[in-house]
């Protein structure tokens, strides 16, 4: 071990604040859509940045969206449901169509799930960062630790790719 090397600590969590926050997230979707315990659901964010110059000094700004995810693998469906930090509002669902969606990429490193749209949609498409949060998160709802959700939500996706696959989509590479 060097002097700068430092060794990387486990995340913490509060594993009864996490449950009651997951049974707080089903609550939220099965409000917002009537057939709500159909889907499979996780937390997700997503970000985007603004850079502005200025006279003296230069700005960036970078924005959250917290999402409660909804998806079913039956029929390839995806609702995005946003929430504020507290999960104590949030917006109308979101369904995303998934018919114009003609890539789905998966970087690990950065636990980012993107699904692509296809070329002349408003819109690139949805980038979820799918990892949990822990005790000491400053963004964001605390406390969601999720890995198997997160591995149903990239078995969702996998599955979607294959679909993708045998209509005759050339996708990027897919790595987990």
């Amino acid at each position: 071990m060097g002097l700068f090397s430092k060794k990387t600590k486990a995340p913490i969590y509060d594993a009864v604040d996490c449950e009651n926050k997951k049974k707080r997230m089903r609550e939220i979707f099965n409000e917002t859509l009537s057939d709500g315990n159909s889907y499979d659901i996780l937390y997700a964010y997503m970000t985007s940045s603004k850079f502005e110059r200025g006279f003296v000094f230069d700005t960036n700004t970078t924005s959250f969206y917290y999402y409660i995810v909804g998806y079913r693998l039956s029929d390839y469906s995806l609702v995005l449901v946003q929430v504020d930090q507290d999960l104590k509002e949030h917006s109308e669902a979101y369904f995303v169509d998934m018919s114009k969606v003609v890539n789905v990429s998966y970087n690990p490193k950065y636990y980012q799930l993107c699904f692509v749209y296809e070329k002349g949609s408003r819109e690139y498409g949805e980038l979820l960062k799918i990892e949990g949060t822990s005790s000491k998160t400053l963004y964001g709802p605390k406390n969601i630790y999720q890995p198997e959700e997160i591995e149903k939500f990239l078995d969702f996706a996998e599955a979607f790719r294959s679909d993708l696959e045998q209509k005759g989509y050339k996708l990027e590479k897919w790595k987990r």
